[in-house]
């Protein structure tokens, strides 16, 4: 069993690598817009995605932290 969560492990580890490059990549974009375009609707819903790319990142982060204890 030990073997299949250390797998398990390695794929959340990639996913988690995947949502942080997402995120930074969303944040450097929402960086190049105008203060205008930061401060509007459309650059709020933007900081709302990069949150959200950002807690997925962290919430596949506890999961590997709670697995790393079976392996």
């Amino acid at each position: 069993m030990s073997k299949q969560i250390a797998k398990i492990s390695d794929k959340l580890t990639n996913i988690q690598a995947e949502l942080e490059e997402l995120a930074e990549q969303a944040q450097d974009y929402f960086d190049e817009r105008s203060e205008k375009w930061q401060e509007s609707e459309k650059g709020d819903e933007w900081q709302e995605k990069i949150s959200a790319l950002e807690d997925a990142a962290n919430s596949v982060g506890d999961a590997i932290d709670y697995l790393s204890d079976w392996v």
